[in-house]
């Protein structure tokens, strides 16, 4: 019965929780509560979504005072086999501590790149350090770096397994 039961798992199309392969282009399809945040062009980035819009829902996001001031799509640093991968980052400050929040991205394929609500959620909070930086290890964030070593200094890094960046109600 195990048998059959593996046997038909293993005839079923393969799905990723972003979404389905696209049989023509072979890229993949955006299940439609993912977000389309960013495209490539060979010039310049386009933000599909406002950055206004994208600080907006970071605050509401932390969902405790932290006003965000910057926006920023970053490229993760990666191993020269490993697959490109970016980060919508948002920085700010609560109560003149640095805060910030990075989320991965997913390709949607024609360098199209989108914000899945079941995508991690990384947040630094920065004590006595005025600037935070995450560390990462091929594409992935593993850690967090004080931009000055003061005495006791340091960055906190929170990893959350998802997040509600375009709902109503912030996830904690």
């Amino acid at each position: 019965m195990l048998l059959l039961v593996m046997s038909c798992e293993s005839t079923k199309q393969a799905t990723s929780e972003f979404g389905s392969p696209n049989r023509i282009k072979g890229e993949v399809i955006a299940k439609p509560e993912s977000r389309q945040i960013v495209h490539f062009t060979d010039s310049s980035t386009e933000y599909n979504t406002p950055r206004s819009e994208l600080a907006q829902a970071f605050i509401r996001q932390f969902g405790d005072g932290t006003v965000i001031d910057k926006i920023q799509v970053r490229k993760a640093p990666t191993g020269p086999d490993e697959p490109i991968s970016y980060y919508l980052i948002g920085m700010g400050l609560r109560n003149g501590m640095f805060r910030a929040m990075a989320l991965p991205l997913t390709a949607g394929g024609d360098n199209t790149y989108y914000l899945r609500p079941t995508a991690e959620r990384y947040t630094i909070t920065g004590q006595g350090c005025p600037m935070c930086f995450f560390n990462f290890e091929n594409g992935r964030i593993v850690g967090t770096t004080c931009g000055e070593k003061v005495g006791g200094s340091t960055c906190d890094l929170k990893v959350n397994i998802n997040n509600s960046l375009f709902s109503s109600a912030p996830v904690k």
